[in-house]
């Protein structure tokens, strides 16, 4: 996309991290899964929880998808972390767990809001997260 950020996802440890930056017109980075082998039936599940260390304050957004269309709807939500000065006694090992709610989530494409779309949640697809320095 021409912009200078960068990250990476260890599938050993789970652990995603990188860089962000506005050099060249960037200031975002994501990752996202490949599409399932076997469909997630999440039918009896009010979201999904991540798991979060550091994070200070900023805010991410979690998403789901019910379709293989690799770029088709998105059901996104985003999140906001703790800074590191609030942890204290709530988080002492810096690790939060967040609560992505379906209820609360938008369906977009590319960023985009798409009214009368209706979420099949037992039929979750991928998953993926998202940071941007820019609102």
């Amino acid at each position: 996309m021409g912009g200078a950020s960068a990250s990476t996802f260890d599938n050993q440890t789970g652990m995603w991290k990188g860089t962000v930056t506005t050099a060249n017109n960037g200031g975002f980075v994501g990752i996202r899964s490949t599409s399932f082998k076997r469909t997630l039936d999440m039918s009896a599940c009010k979201g999904f929880q991540v798991k979060v260390r550091g994070g200070e304050g900023r805010r991410f957004k979690g998403t789901v998808r019910d379709s293989t269309d690799f770029n088709g709807v998105c059901w996104s939500a985003s999140f906001d972390t703790v800074k590191a000065s609030t942890f204290g006694s709530v988080f002492p090992d810096r690790t939060q767990s967040i609560e992505v709610l379906f209820e609360k989530q938008i369906p977009t494409i590319f960023a985009k809001k798409i009214p009368g779309q209706v979420f099949n949640s037992d039929k979750v697809q991928g998953i993926q997260f998202a940071y941007s320095k820019v609102s």
